[in-house]
């Protein structure tokens, strides 16, 4: 499962209630993101969350490890928790920053080799 949330800055011209409407339109989109995660994380899916902030090329991914898992949730770069994730959606959208955030489920399975491809059985 894959779920985006696109996070629009306003536009300089925009109106006054027009930028208001921008605004509530984004915190919505990112309380639904941190609703998400903290239900996908309470479910135990492991899954990655992305941050594209689209105003400096910055890219961010966490992994979120399911819960008992001997692995923390971290930031790949900085290995932090996932806490700062979630503090880092809510100070994107207090900055009305132009951001994507993107929830990719990952799923395990399969048998215990599924990784290992040998080549295909019928090569000549």
């Amino acid at each position: 499962m894959k779920k985006i949330y696109f996070l629009t800055k306003p536009q300089p011209a925009a109106t006054y209630s027009g930028k208001w409407r921008n605004r509530l339109k984004n915190t919505y989109k990112g309380s639904d993101a941190v609703r998400d995660i903290i239900e996908w994380t309470q479910e135990g899916r492991e899954f990655y969350v992305a941050l594209v902030n689209h105003s400096n090329g910055d890219r961010r991914v966490f992994h979120m490890n399911p819960p008992g898992s001997p692995e923390i949730c971290t930031d790949f770069a900085t290995h932090r928790p996932v806490l700062n994730v979630i503090d880092q959606i809510l100070r994107l959208c207090a900055d009305n920053a132009d951001i994507d955030i993107q929830l990719l489920e990952r799923r395990r399975g399969g048998n215990p080799n599924s990784g290992r491809f040998d080549g295909p059985h019928s090569a000549a």
